[in-house]
């Protein structure tokens, strides 16, 4: 079951049962880079796979397509892709539904989490009717052991194609989410679009998508269980002894004397981590989870949290012939609350070219304009987001003082309207906020404008504890229903989840 070291709790860190497994050599093993998939039909069949993850045994998990992370889908923006993901794991597994996260999606594709069936007969921490229809639930979007469900992406909003940005999808469903990505459900997904082919940014092998997670091993190099025994709030959040990218323990990969993009997502359940480089390489970024920013920013550290991208730049010219790491660090200044204390320790090795390498990349003064509609967005909130804690000995998550109910919307949004809401962390803990439907503006935090890597569009946000958001947003295209929660999966899980619904 999740253990807390009371001698850890200030500095935020909760973690499962401590196991003995097979301890890799630091930096022998290559970075693994997922495979490629390109056509505008896909098929992810949903499967058990040996991954080779520790030396030795390799580890059981649940995937798509029989790796981990899933194969990287790579689509132009403007273009329909298909994606039918086929449910072969064992019926304990119960429904599944796959969520693209960072999409424009329609309501029926974007992996509602759906409520009780037979399979899953109650909730420890949503308050869910057992009289409500598949539909009212959501239950007839779900994937039962043994079917398929196909979805369907559109990559346009309000009549153009959306930005190019980084996205991943994963396994959303009601109170399994955070066991559902532990055992392997997610994958990585790049949305290009002619504005980003323009610019001469690093492409090729000189562009590197890394996928951060962790993970615990038991003495068969096989995943623990740390969901086994529940958990409450405030002290739910499941942390993994191992680092892993692209699913390896501190990984190297070999890389030129000149400027490589990487593409970083947190797909960790609770952990944050806060990267920097070691001597000799800048990091310029260039974007987030919802594409380009409006200027390239030099950064030191980068804080990114459960659910959040970063997209950089990273210099290698200037550390020729060495071996740089890639890592995280402490965050100074930072709260010494749960959560909000990342990772600290190496995540992967550079080894860098002998000599400087030829290179055409240029990382441009301007990146991306913000949308018009960002200038004019209220700034007064039309509604606001809370979140707080249930009373009682099994204390849950609540969204303005409910946990999720898939029959529940808290607020109705009509389409075409620019809408700012208020996001408010009335907890002891820290969050992060994800905002399903479309891009949003950090118009302020905590009453002061936003520092400039937060004055772009984002849909995942860091909230320490006490923290108080203004962002806007542009609804368009789609009607339904579409859920706000905590991107800690845990969090999520035990009932920081709430729905809006959007109207014509």
């Amino acid at each position: 079951m999740s253990v807390v070291d009371p001698g850890l709790l200030g500095r935020g860190a909760t973690f499962s049962a401590r196991a003995s497994a097979a301890r890799p050599v630091p930096f022998r093993r290559a970075l693994p880079i997922p495979r490629v998939l390109d056509g505008g039909d896909l098929d992810l069949p949903i499967v058990e796979a040996e991954i080779p993850i520790l030396p030795g045994r390799p580890t059981r998990m649940w995937t798509f397509a029989g790796s981990f992370p899933g194969p990287t889908i790579r689509r132009p923006t403007g273009e329909t892709t298909t994606a039918r993901f086929s449910h072969h794991l064992p019926d304990a597994a119960g429904e599944l539904t796959v969520h693209l996260h960072g999409g424009h999606n329609r309501s029926d594709d974007d992996g509602q989490p759906g409520g009780l069936t037979k399979r899953h007969p109650r909730s420890l921490y949503c308050t869910i009717s057992r009289r409500l229809t598949p539909e009212q639930s959501g239950n007839d979007l779900l994937i039962a052991p043994g079917a398929s469900r196909s979805y369907g992406y559109d990559f346009a909003e309000a009549g153009a194609p959306t930005r190019a940005r980084m996205l991943w999808y994963h396994d959303h469903r009601l109170d399994r989410t955070g066991r559902n990505n532990w055992r392997g459900l997610n994958g990585m997904w790049i949305a290009d679009d002619a504005f980003e082919d323009s610019l001469a940014l690093p492409r090729g092998e000189r562009a590197i998508p890394l996928m951060l997670s962790d993970r615990s091993f038991n003495r068969h190099n096989q995943l623990t269980n740390p969901f086994a025994g529940g958990g409450y709030a405030p002290f739910d959040g499941i942390s993994g002894h191992r680092i892993l990218v692209n699913g390896a323990v501190l990984p190297h990969h070999d890389v030129a004397a000149c400027r490589h993009r990487l593409r970083v997502l947190n797909a960790s359940n609770f952990r944050s981590y806060n990267l920097a480089v070691t001597g000799g390489a800048t990091i310029t970024q260039i974007g987030n989870e919802s594409g380009l920013l409006p200027r390239p920013l030099r950064r030191r550290r980068l804080l990114i949290g459960p659910g959040e991208r970063l997209d950089l730049v990273v210099d290698f010219a200037g550390a020729a012939h060495r071996d740089i790491e890639l890592r995280s660090v402490r965050r100074p200044h930072g709260p010494d609350k749960l959560g909000s204390v990342p990772y600290v320790g190496p995540l992967m090795q550079f080894r860098v070219g002998r000599r400087v390498a030829y290179d055409t990349a240029v990382v441009p003064a301007q990146l991306r304009p913000l949308p018009e509609w960002v200038r004019d967005a209220p700034r007064e909130p039309s509604h606001e987001w809370r979140i707080t804690v249930g009373p009682g000995i099994r204390p849950r998550w609540l969204i303005n003082g409910r946990s999720f109910n898939p029959a529940y919307v808290d607020h109705r949004v009509r389409l075409g309207t620019v809408e700012t809401w208020r996001l408010v962390n009335k907890t002891a803990v820290a969050h992060l906020l994800h905002l399903h439907h479309t891009d949003w503006y950090l118009l302020s935090r905590n009453g002061k404008p936003p520092p400039a890597h937060e004055a772009a569009l984002k849909e995942t946000f860091f909230m320490d504890p006490g923290d108080d958001l203004l962002v806007a947003g542009r609804v368009s295209d789609f009607e339904g229903k579409y859920v706000v929660h905590c991107h800690m999966l845990d969090h999520e899980d035990h009932g920081l989840m709430s729905q809006f619904e959007t109207y014509r």
